[in-house]
């Protein structure tokens, strides 16, 4: 969990949508859901909403193309690359709803795209060039095979995204001392002891503010990936 803290409130960049498409309300922060929001990036003059889509997602696929080896400068490129592709799929379409789930169809997004940096860095050899009996070369299988590993490398990072971002968007309504204790506690690893002697708590304290927090995580997740919503863009 200490890896989290890292990006925790990571920054933000923006960039200008060109489409304008009528759009469902856009919720407040908190009641947000992830449809709502891509309903929102959408719509061209939600400048917002896109705020908050690369805030959420940029982490997320940053972190998911340095675990897959690509260096910080590519890194970035990449990152920047596929969040601009997911901003058009999400204005022109290329992202259908009905044929899965906007988390799978990024996942596809950034996964091809660190492949191509792959290829593009180390020219296959020979070998790899050759094809076998069912007309598939040597990298392709290779690459394949590792996609059960890559994906759960996504699932991963996808989980450390909607943690950093539940923080964020509850951080007001739990208390300072609610927040600072799970933050000590269940994010940095500090003994339990310390933590409430700095926040000046008991140490039971401690363990019902983790349990308290958490349930509003997972509520604010199921909440903000609620399928119930998928009829637009999620």
């Amino acid at each position: 969990m200490q890896r989290h803290s890292a990006f925790l409130h990571s920054g933000v960049k923006l960039h200008g949508g060109r489409l304008l498409f009528a759009v469902p309300p856009y919720n407040a922060l908190v009641d947000q859901t992830q449809t709502s929001l891509l309903w929102a990036v959408r719509d061209g003059q939600d400048t917002r909403a896109w705020a908050d889509f690369y805030r959420i997602y940029a982490p997320l696929v940053r972190n998911y193309t340095r675990r897959l080896g690509l260096p910080d400068a590519d890194a970035d490129d990449a990152t920047q690359e596929i969040l601009l592709v997911a901003h058009d799929g999400l204005q022109h379409g290329s992202y259908d709803p009905q044929k899965g789930r906007f988390r799978a169809w990024l996942y596809g997004v950034a996964r091809k795209r660190v492949l191509m940096t792959h290829r593009a860095r180390h020219r296959p050899s020979r070998a790899q060039a050759v094809p076998f009996d069912t007309g598939v070369d040597l990298l392709s299988s290779l690459e394949d095979h590792h996609d059960e590993a890559d994906r759960e490398i996504w699932e991963q990072e996808w989980r450390f995204a909607m943690l950093d971002e539940a923080l964020r968007r509850l951080q007001g309504t739990l208390g300072q001392k609610v927040y600072q204790s799970f933050i000590l506690y269940a994010i940095q690893g500090s003994p339990v002891e310390r933590v409430a002697d700095e926040l000046g708590i008991s140490p039971s304290s401690v363990y019902v503010y983790k349990s308290r927090v958490l349930d509003a995580i997972r509520e604010w997740v199921s909440r903000f990936e609620d399928d119930a919503h998928e009829h637009g863009p999620a």
